[in-house]
């Protein structure tokens, strides 16, 4: 999909693509038989016997997969539609030099790399603000360093009373200030002259955001958005009020589906490599099996209630041990563990090749919803640019979103 298609005619097509496809983003890998949207298209057999090394390279480059050739050729025809929709154009000039500076105090190197490429997208957009509102300001990394390069007062507004604190502390000049507010609660105060901006706003942040600039007048925004699921309602409607009546509640995207955005299956993960990451999840799997043996049915995910989502990086016993152990249950025996580790690792493996054509899909939902969040702002007349920030590699959440007053 070429740059010059407007951003309509990018939604319908992501909008389109989801409707579709709707039943194979509900289906999940573990239903009996297989997820029954992958067995009314006939792709069930297939998915099941491809090799390791084949999973791994599909697994790896998602909605940019090559399928072999011997795939279904529908399922050959939905990768070459999530590549389409999700084939949006590069904001970052070809010589930026990523993370050229030394990264700050309790700043890390790929945060500083986000911050450098974000902050050259929003010092020209702040050059005719009044001021630049930063929400989510968190520790103020992007807050102070988009104070040092404009002239105009700069606002963090941030939930955490302790992180705003630590901004305020790193903080010595007068500008920026920092504020403790939640914006989702109190609402968010906005003025003509504002350029507001964020960094991997969570969620419905992001959506608030958007509503907010469009509702006040803010002159300019810039947005890079993350963690979809992170809102308060069980699910997200489309922002622009548009959509063909064909499409039905299709684009009612609940948390569950819009959480898989997050997922990424690349070799270098921002906290553990992939093999540690697979691992983990197959861990979590047989935790999951012999929770349910003791207590009855359980959600996937409720596995891990009451522990840190990095417990599952140890070993199957610590983990059983510490879980069982929240839940004032009985440990199981050895055997029993090693049996729910058998079984999970023949589970793993089937249910890695039965979701890869939701995962294809995962993208196409995080491209969907920065397309709607853009085509809202230009039916109401801002002038909007949409693209890709910083590679993959210094975050997977690099989807950003600009807006002016024309």
């Amino acid at each position: 999909m070429s740059r010059e298609v407007g951003l309509r005619a990018r939604w319908e097509a992501a909008a389109r693509l989801l409707a579709h496809h709707r039943d194979v983003l509900d289906g999940r890998p573990f239903d009996v038989g297989g997820p029954s949207a992958l067995v009314a298209r006939g792709w069930t057999p297939y998915l099941l016997a491809l090799d390791d090394r084949s999973l791994a390279a599909l697994e790896v480059h998602g909605h940019d997969a090559t399928w072999p050739n011997d795939a279904p050729d529908t399922l050959r025809a939905l990768a070459a539609e999530a590549r389409a929709v999700c084939a949006v154009p590069s904001l970052a000039s070809p010589n930026d030099t990523l993370g050229a500076r030394a990264p700050k105090r309790l700043e890390t190197p790929r945060k500083r790399a986000q911050i450098d490429a974000f902050a050259r997208l929003v010092v020209p957009l702040a050059a005719s603000a009044t001021r630049v509102v930063d929400v989510g300001s968190g520790h103020g990394h992007l807050t102070r360093d988009i104070a040092e390069r404009i002239a105009v007062p700069v606002l963090g507004l941030e939930r955490d009373l302790t992180l705003a604190g630590r901004a305020r502390e790193l903080s010595p000049r007068a500008s920026p200030l920092f504020a403790v507010t939640d914006v989702l609660h109190d609402g968010l105060l906005l003025s003509a002259g504002d350029c507001v901006i964020g960094l991997h706003a969570c969620g419905e942040l992001g959506d608030a955001m958007v509503e907010s600039v469009a509702a006040r007048g803010a002159a300019s925004l810039a947005l890079v958005g993350c963690c979809l699921q992170k809102r308060r309602a069980s699910s997200r409607r489309p922002l622009c009020g548009y959509a063909p009546p064909s499409f039905g509640e299709a684009l009612d995207l609940p948390k569950s589906l819009l959480g898989l955005s997050n997922l990424t299956a690349r070799d270098d993960g921002v906290e553990a490599t992939r093999t540690e990451n697979l691992a983990a999840r197959e861990r979590r799997l047989a935790l999951h099996r012999l929770l349910t043996e003791a207590v009855g049915e359980l959600r996937l995910g409720a596995e891990i209630d009451g522990l840190n989502r990095r417990a599952a990086h140890r070993d199957l016993a610590s983990l059983v041990g510490r879980a069982f152990t929240v839940r004032r249950l009985a440990p199981p025996a050895a055997e029993a563990i090693e049996e729910a580790a058998r079984w999970a690792s023949a589970a793993h493996a089937r249910s890695r090749r039965l979701s890869l054509p939701r995962s294809m899909l995962a993208r196409v939902l995080e491209v969907f919803v920065l397309l709607d969040r853009a085509l809202y702002l230009e039916d109401l007349g801002l002038a909007v640019a949409i693209g890709t920030l910083f590679p993959a590699s210094v975050s997977a959440r690099n989807l950003a979103l600009l807006a002016s007053r024309t």
